[in-house]
């Protein structure tokens, strides 16, 4: 049924010397614990039908990091940040792709029109839009898996299609191992580096957001880079208060 399902489980599984770690915890091992919550997006992703899950709850609850996990080992899997979401919109990327797993960080920031042609599809499996006396449809079979810090702001028929479920926010020592995780793993960064990226963040810049740890790591070649970036993000970044 599913052919290409789970390439990065595929790999794992294929190592028998930890023959005891479950498939979710080698899918989902940047994310600290939540064990349940990877067996539910483990049971979801293989459902003969689609199954729709938003996770809730402050920054700093790996809600990210659970889709960025799911992007890496899915095949027909789409990310969507809604924050930087282009002019070109979610609607019509589907409507160009063959996508399966639609991944969409901050859905309440998705654009109303969007939020209608996403509750239409998950409820009817047809995909529609008009635009100036022209239709048009595609069908398909979707599962969306969708982050939200602020659900207030998305539609009520919309919110119920999904199975919500609300994480905790992480403690200093759990953002810390997940760092460490990410960093070495995706960007092949030493500890030192990795340590000093994350208590940077933290500390200095006053976040638990992830999304701040890997775009300083991206950038950052030496120690001396995690200060100058988390300087240049001090003085000129987004405040708080501009995002609330």
């Amino acid at each position: 049924m599913f052919k290409s399902l789970f390439k990065k489980i595929d790999e794992a599984l294929g190592h028998e010397s930890q023959p005891s770690i479950p498939p979710e915890e080698k899918f989902f091992s940047n994310v600290v614990g939540y064990p349940d919550i990877k067996k539910l997006f483990m049971r979801s992703v293989v459902s003969r039908e689609p199954v729709h899950i938003l996770l809730t709850g402050p920054p700093a609850c790996s809600k990210t990091v659970f889709l960025l996990e799911m992007l890496e080992g899915l095949d027909n899997a789409y990310f969507i940040d809604a924050i930087g979401a282009s002019k070109a919109g979610m609607v019509n990327h589907l409507f160009e792709s063959d996508t399966k797993y639609l991944l969409i960080d901050e859905i309440d920031k998705v654009k109303k029109s969007d939020q209608v042609a996403l509750l239409n599809v998950m409820e009817t499996g047809i995909l529609s839009e008009t635009k100036v006396k022209k239709t048009r449809q595609k069908k398909m079979t979707l599962w969306v898996f969708a982050t939200s810090n602020e659900i207030e702001n998305l539609s009520k028929p919309l919110r119920s299609r999904f199975m919500e479920i609300h994480l905790d926010e992480y403690t200093f020592d759990e953002f810390m191992e997940i760092t460490r995780r990410i960093l070495t793993k995706k960007f092949r960064l030493g500890a030192e580096i990795s340590e000093k990226i994350g208590n940077s963040v933290w500390n200095q810049m006053q976040s638990k957001d992830i999304r701040d740890v890997l775009q300083i790591a991206r950038l950052a070649k030496t120690l001396s880079d995690v200060d100058w970036l988390v300087e240049v993000q001090k003085k000129y970044g987004r405040k708080k208060d501009d995002m609330d």
